[in-house]
């Protein structure tokens, strides 16, 4: 179950709760309007910063994971603060009314304090994990460099390459070409793409830096057939070919940097284990 639209659609709520309940402490209690508008005004304003945190966990995918913990940081601070003012003004003698909206006004700080601090815990706990993936994905990548440099041919290249970028990297299909004027297939996962198309994208890249990946050229939205989604390339140097290494990605509108960087990781480990098949070929003969 997904909580949290609930989580946020609560807080929205909670807050225009609390803004109401202040309002009609500022026009129905007595008192001078000068002293309830400086004792309510604050209060007001944590109620809408409240509903607004609500909206924002409730509009923002990234809280997906954090919401209950930010929540639960609200709600504890929120008992905390009524808990410290009950101590404090447990043997005073004030109307019961007083009390009540005094314990609502210590809720609201200390529910508007601890959801601050759980959408900062939430943050660095994002970074975290962020960091986490990026270093596991990182040595796998190291991983398959040592077994690109011992690979045989280049067939063995190709195959890995797919296999990173599907298995480590999360693409949905990738293919590795290599040529010169005229491209070929080594390993593919893109089963519908025509050879009119593959010769396409890899001349397109032509006019590319080696061993920076790209995210836009001709011929991309062909490789996912017209679907949705984003499609990188990258150019390899190949001796007197050149290698060419397409990922496509269904679900992903533009590749992070993250994924751009180990895109290149890859491709300079791949250059490194073709340079070392090239020393390996009889002279003068091409890869395919």
């Amino acid at each position: 179950m997904a909580y949290r639209p609930v989580i946020g659609g609560g807080l929205l709520i909670s807050g225009l709760l609390l803004a109401v309940i202040q309002l009609l402490q500022l026009t129905q209690l007595p008192g001078s309007s000068v002293t309830l508008a400086f004792n309510t005004l604050p209060f007001v304003l944590v109620a809408v910063a409240i509903c607004y945190t609500g909206l924002t966990i409730a509009r923002d995918s990234r809280y997906e994971t954090y919401a209950t913990l930010i929540v639960s940081w609200g709600l504890g601070s929120a008992l905390s603060f009524v808990a410290v003012f009950v101590l404090i003004t447990g043997t005073a003698q004030q109307p019961g009314v007083t009390l009540l909206l005094g314990a609502i006004d210590a809720g609201s700080a200390g529910g508007l304090a601890g959801l601050l601090i759980g959408l900062y815990d939430a943050k660095n706990r994002r970074t975290l994990a962020t960091v986490e993936a990026f270093a596991t994905k990182l040595e796998g990548m190291n991983q398959y460099g040592k077994v690109l440099n011992q690979s045989a041919d280049i067939e063995s290249v190709g195959s890995l390459c797919i296999e990173v970028l599907e298995f480590v990297l999360g693409g949905d299909g990738a293919m590795f070409v290599i040529g010169d004027t005229q491209f070929e297939s080594v390993s593919s996962t893109l089963s519908e793409v025509d050879s009119a198309t593959l010769e396409r994208a890899a001349a397109g890249m032509a006019d590319h830096e080696s061993l920076s990946a790209v995210t836009e050229s001709k011929g991309f939205d062909e490789l996912r057939n017209g679907e949705p989604g984003s499609t990188l390339a990258i150019r390899i140097p190949a001796g007197e070919q050149t290698a060419v290494l397409f990922a496509v990605f269904y679900e992903l509108e533009t590749p992070d940097d993250e994924t751009l960087d180990l895109v290149e990781l890859l491709a300079a480990h791949v250059a490194t284990a073709l340079s070392s098949l090239e020393t390996q070929q009889p002279d003068d003969q091409p890869f395919v």
